[in-house]
């Protein structure tokens, strides 16, 4: 993307281009149903145990990463023989702490104000 930038009165200005900015719109778009799509792949079920594989994938980090969250106690577990066990409900609140606050009415917001006011 090509942006043309401007500076008045300690303002910031971007042009962009109807193409470009429909572009970004679109990117904005896919994060968007990115972020939902990782919402809606924890079990609804807060009670629901989660193994080191499971939370591993939905975290999109490697076992040593979750072994460093378990040793800094930034993430609950239990233990039963040598495998790590996780409630739903703490992985959703690590990802709470770890992530931007935001909400799903808030993305919204965003997204269509952009589109109304652009496209």
């Amino acid at each position: 993307m090509n942006f043309a930038a401007t500076k008045t009165n300690d303002m910031d200005t971007i042009i962009v281009s109807k193409e470009e900015w429909k572009e970004l719109v679109q990117k904005i778009d896919w994060i968007t149903g990115f972020i939902e799509q990782y919402i809606e792949r924890l079990p609804s079920d807060n009670n629901t145990w989660l193994n080191e594989m499971q939370v591993c994938d939905y975290l999109k980090v490697s076992s040593k990463t979750l072994q460093r969250l378990r040793k800094s106690g930034e993430i609950t577990f239990s233990t039963i023989g040598k495998k790590h066990h996780y409630k739903a409900e703490d992985i959703k609140a690590l990802m709470e702490k770890k992530s931007v606050k935001s909400s799903r009415e808030m993305l919204e917001n965003l997204q269509n104000s952009y589109k109304k006011r652009f496209l």
